[in-house]
C-alpha cells in the first residue's frame, strides 16, 4: 500500500498537480516630482533597493509623488497573462489599478513593467496618509489561478506627508538669514 501511495504522489507531481507561482526581485518606482526613480521593494528582499512597507515619503502640496512597477514573477506551468499593482490611500474604497506591460523572460519567468507616471499625490491636501500596494499577476487557464503578492492580505503600507506650501515670508527670512551668514564670514576674512 506504501508504494501506491507514493508512486500516486509521484505521478501527481510529475503532471503539475502541484506546479505552483511566485514572485522575486518585485520594485516599485517612486519619482518624487518628476525627481528619477528610485526603486523600493515589496515581499522578499531582493538586496536592492529600500523596502516600501515601513517607509516615509515627504513632499510639498503640489507636487508630484508617483509610482510604477518592476516586478518579476514566475510559473511552473509558464500561464501568466500579464499583471498589474493596485494603490489606495487611507483606505480600500477606492482602490486604482495600474495594469504592467508583461514580458517573457524565458522558461517560467516574466516581467512587468509600468513607468512612474501615476501620481497618488493628485488631489491631496496637506497631512499624512496611509499608502497601500499589492501585485498581482494573471492565470490565463493554466489552472493555478491568480498570484497575489500582498503581505499576507495586510498590503504594504507607506506613510505619505504632504506638507503645506512654504510663505513668501518664510523664504524672506531664509534669504536674510543667510544674507547675515555670508557677511559675517566676509567679516572674519
Amino acid at each position: 500500500m506504501k508504494k501506491l501511495v507514493v508512486f500516486a504522489m509521484a505521478a501527481m507531481m510529475a503532471s503539475g498537480v502541484f506546479a505552483a507561482t511566485g514572485w522575486y526581485s518585485d520594485y516599485l518606482l517612486v519619482s518624487d516630482n518628476g525627481a528619477a526613480d528610485g526603486y523600493y521593494w515589496i515581499g522578499a528582499d531582493p538586496s536592492y533597493g529600500t523596502q516600501f512597507a515601513g517607509s516615509t515619503f515627504e513632499i510639498t502640496l503640489g507636487d508630484t509623488f508617483e509610482l510604477g512597477a518592476d516586478m518579476r514573477y514566475w510559473s511552473d506551468t509558464q500561464d501568466r497573462g500579464g499583471g498589474a499593482f493596485y494603490w489606495t490611500i487611507d483606505n480600500w474604497t477606492t482602490s486604482h489599478e495600474v495594469i504592467w506591460a508583461q514580458t517573457p523572460l524565458g522558461g517560467n519567468d516574466y516581467q512587468g513593467l509600468a513607468d512612474s507616471v501615476t501620481d497618488v499625490a493628485s488631489g491631496l491636501g496637506t497631512g499624512s496618509y496611509t499608502l497601500q500596494v499589492y501585485a498581482k499577476s494573471w492565470d490565463t487557464g493554466g489552472g493555478q489561478g491568480d498570484s497575489f503578492l500582498s503581505n499576507g492580505g495586510a498590503n504594504y503600507s507607506a506613510t505619505l506627508t504632504i506638507n503645506p506650501i512654504p510663505e513668501p515670508a518664510t523664504f524672506g527670512l531664509l534669504a536674510i538669514g543667510a544674507g547675515l551668514m555670508y557677511l559675517r564670514k566676509r567679516r572674519r576674512a
